[in-house]
């Protein structure tokens, strides 16, 4: 805690409303406690989908964290909407916005009451982007905690495969036997998806950007381990606090650059494109989709997991996740960049370098048979030549179109076809179960960019 609690907004904030410490005595505060510095613990704890539901054993670790070193925390929870639940029907339609509502309610969670700093839980497609919104715009001592992965499922299933075995099933082509019993097994644990989607992205950016421990991305759910960042989380806020260490100190412009190298080497959602910018602008930098695109065209893809590879993301942290791919692209990145550790991000590379960091992920590896370099590769040997991610321009899209060029097969690089337009996502996944739309045909589905629902 400062020597001089006048740096703490809680404790100046008090001396000028005589009704706030009643209220908080009248729960489990104790005159101590208000005297403490005030940590948000706030989260997309939920009971709605396998994303959010093991979350309260992490806010309770946070919260142990925070006591064990003389700070107070509060908490509250904002819960997100699953996309995998929310497609085919009208719930896509309230995906994107609900990032910014998040993020607002967070902003008022986090200013709304006088707290010193805070730690955000998430680990979901919208919840992430929302979370790291909010931790820019409040501008307080702030760390993200990312909720982590599902462990893989029997044969790599993943629930994202579910769509093309349903219309299989339709079209006569499975069984109605093995598709249900690939839905039985596709999500066998709490967690995010088991693919580099928008959740498993979001998470590798926190990290990325320096506003998750180093590490911290992507931990197996069930695993330990991730109680244990929750517990150094919630000690290493204090920290910040202490050092005065705000948001926007840490996000820099070269920040922002970092998090895009490491996007283009995980092969990330193309999601991200809509939140970085918006991330960035809150934080007083200007991103824009081509800093993506010229990143991208520098940066190999290191890491062989789903969709596009063959390993689940639980895999990946265990090869040594972000800090690995990190280390590879050392030369790229700006070391000199500050991170949540208080520390920089160079600073932090090469303490892990040095420690057992890999050793200890490595070794769950022995348990399937598989290399770190299958999983995370070299960059003399990357398992793409440049980054996902490319921008184009032309006459359908002329202020820009993004494609994940990485995922498309190169005989499709160049492709003429009939264009098959539609002017909502229903009308076009109707004319595919219906066979109108025949392999070779270009699917064009309109008024559903940005400006309309993003998704």
């Amino acid at each position: 805690m400062p020597t001089d609690p006048r740096k703490l907004r809680s404790q100046r904030l008090r001396s000028v409303n005589y009704q706030g410490d009643a209220l908080r005595l009248g729960m489990n505060w104790t005159e101590e406690d208000l005297d403490k510095p005030q940590v948000l613990v706030d989260s997309a704890y939920g009971m709605g989908h396998p994303g959010t539901f093991h979350f309260r054993p992490l806010i309770e670790e946070v919260s142990n964290g925070v006591f064990e070193v003389g700070g107070k925390p509060a908490v509250f929870t904002v819960s997100d909407i699953c996309d995998g639940v929310a497609q085919a029907h009208e719930g896509m339609s309230y995906s994107l916005v609900s990032r910014d509502i998040m993020a607002a309610m967070i902003e008022i969670h986090a200013l709304g009451h006088p707290h010193d700093g805070m730690v955000l839980i998430s680990g979901n497609d919208k919840s992430v982007p929302a979370h790291l919104l909010a931790i820019a715009r409040c501008n307080m001592p702030a760390i993200h905690l990312p909720g982590g992965t599902q462990l893989n499922a029997p044969d790599y299933v993943t629930s994202d495969q579910l769509w093309p075995m349903g219309m299989a099933v339709e079209r006569g082509e499975l069984s109605q036997e093995d598709f249900d019993q690939a839905q039985r097994v596709a999500c066998p644990t709490c967690g995010a998806c088991q693919f580099m989607g928008s959740a498993s992205t979001g998470q590798v950016i926190a990290e990325a950007l320096g506003l998750a421990l180093p590490g911290s991305a992507l931990v197996p759910a069930p695993l330990s381990q991730l109680l244990r960042y929750a517990r150094a989380t919630g000690k290493q806020v204090l920290n910040l606090i202490e050092e005065e260490i705000t948001p926007r100190r840490i996000l820099t412009r070269e920040a922002f650059e970092n998090a895009i190298i490491i996007h283009a080497a995980v092969g990330g959602s193309t999601n991200m494109l809509l939140h970085l910018p918006v991330i960035a602008r809150e934080a007083g930098v200007e991103i824009t989709i081509d800093d993506f695109d010229r990143i991208h065209r520098q940066v190999p893809v290191l890491a062989n997991v789903k969709t596009t590879g063959r390993y689940p993301v639980e895999y990946f942290w265990y090869a040594g996740g972000v800090p690995a791919i990190m280390l590879e692209l050392r030369d790229m990145l700006h070391l000199d960049c500050l991170t949540v550790t208080g520390k920089t991000l160079g600073e932090n590379l090469q303490e892990i370098e040095h420690s057992r960091f890999f050793a200890e992920r490595i070794s769950y590896l022995n348990n399937v048979k598989a290399s770190r370099r299958e999983i995370i590769r070299p960059r003399s040997e990357p398992f793409g030549p440049d980054g996902g991610i490319s921008v184009l321009r032309g006459n359908l899209a002329p202020g820009g179109a993004v494609i994940k060029a990485f995922s498309v097969p190169k005989e499709m690089h160049t492709h003429v076809g009939p264009a098959r337009v539609f002017d909502y996502e229903e009308a076009a996944l109707d004319a595919l179960r219906d066979r109108q739309v025949t392999p070779g045909d270009v699917v064009v589905i309109r008024y559903e960019g940005p400006r309309a629902n993003g998704m």
